[in-house]
């Protein structure tokens, strides 16, 4: 065990030096790497002292120019200000520092257009924080490919602007991906007309994108890729564990990645067997939750999830410990499919592989409807096309065909 009373303290930080030690500790930090913190606190504490500059005369500027007296030193790790942040964090917390905060660069005018956009986006039609930052930076590339002169009081566009954005979208992202522009871009258009920063109405300028609902078919993964999938988590280790609890949550009960990450403790109801799902579009809804995705969760709560004070159900493995965002959720799927050799999948499709496999034991598609939470059922309708031996039953032979 590392003794924090080994690092050698002068200067302002000694006092602090085991209220440093225990909050790193308590967030999940190991020994050596607390140690490693301590020395760097040490180092601090001394620079300060050379330049007789108190604690709380710890500025950004300061900070800057303590890394660069570091780097003339010799020293090889922790030489830019992202490696302060556990120190700097802690004596804020506690009131030893208080940092200034910088003043706010005035706001061009394109960042009050996109930011009155986003405003609306969130207070007037209840979208999502992820939904109003996607659909404002859209505005933002369209605005400053298009309109680079854009003021405040007036947005000065026409229709072939509108056009020639959305045809070089379609030139360089799948056609998904361009629907999602295309409708970012209306909405955005009709703001804008709306609050009479537009003279005319460009949403009937938006080119529509060719591709038809129900063409394709989901792509799922098949009973042996999940097997291998899910055996790729090592459930001796705490990252396994964890690993194996969140693909088995999209796998059977086709939770996305953004719902996996919103998953809170409270959100379970272990005696009533179901838990709270905030999905989409601020909704929530209430899910059975089946035997064996219960025991992989418990398993990783009661011998792997790190104490913390995040009430999130599935933490970071290292320190400092925070619930998992939704591009960490990805990240889970990406890597197990490595492991396996398997392409790289998105956690989308594990979506498609639980609907599938409901499928495939019997359950209606109302039924797959309600376990999804799709609003309409006509984005349902497309797991009718996945029980081929069905279809074949209902098919009519064409007129006049050879018997």
């Amino acid at each position: 065990m590392v003794n924090p009373s080994a690092v050698r303290f002068t200067g302002a930080l000694a006092r602090h030096r085991q209220g440093l030690w225990d909050a790193w500790l308590a967030l999940g930090y190991t020994p050596l790497s607390a140690a490693n913190l301590l020395r760097l606190a040490a180092h601090l504490s001394r620079w300060l002292d050379t330049q007789e500059l108190a604690l709380d005369e710890l500025t950004h500027e300061r900070i800057e120019a303590f890394f660069a007296a570091r780097r003339r030193s010799g020293y090889t790790q922790f030489l830019t200000p992202r490696a302060l942040a556990p120190i700097v964090h802690h004596l804020e917390r506690i009131g030893a520092i208080s940092h200034p905060v910088p003043p706010a660069p005035e706001p061009t005018a394109l960042e009050q257009v996109i930011g009155d956009y986003t405003g609306y986006l969130l207070l007037e039609r209840g979208v999502s924080e992820a939904t109003a930052r996607a659909y404002g930076d859209i505005a933002r590339r369209f605005l400053q490919a298009r309109c680079p002169q854009a003021c405040q009081a007036r947005v000065e566009l026409h229709a072939s602007d509108v056009t020639s954005f959305v045809l070089e979208a379609s030139s360089r992202y799948s056609v998904g991906a361009t629907k999602y522009i295309v409708t970012a871009l209306r909405s955005l258009l009709r703001h804008l007309y709306l609050q009479e920063r537009l003279a005319v109405d460009l949403c009937g300028a938006v080119p529509a994108v060719a591709g038809w609902r129900l063409q394709g078919l989901p792509k799922a993964l098949r009973a042996q890729e999940l097997r291998r999938l899910l055996g790729s988590c090592d459930r001796r280790r705490d990252v396994g564990r964890r690993d194996y609890a969140v693909l088995l949550l999209m796998a059977r009960l086709g939770l996305r990645r953004c719902e996996v990450a919103a998953l809170a403790l409270e959100d379970i109801d272990w005696r009533a067997g179901e838990f709270l799902v905030r999905g989409k579009g601020r909704r929530e809804e209430r899910l059975p939750l089946p035997g064996d995705v219960g025991q992989a969760i418990t398993r990783y709560l009661h011998a792997s999830r790190p104490r913390a004070s995040a009430r999130a159900a599935f933490l970071t493995v290292r320190a400092p410990h925070r619930a998992l965002s939704a591009c960490a959720v990805g990240a889970i799927v990406r890597n197990a499919c490595t492991r396996t050799g398997l392409p790289a999948s998105s956690a989308h499709r594990l979506r498609h592989t639980a609907a599938t496999a409901m499928l495939r034991a019997g359950a209606c598609l109302d039924e797959i409807a309600q376990v999804l939470r799709h609003r309409s059922h006509d984005t349902t309708a497309i797991y009718a096309k996945v029980e081929r031996a069905a279809l074949s039953s209902v098919i009519r032979r064409w007129p006049g065909a050879a018997s």
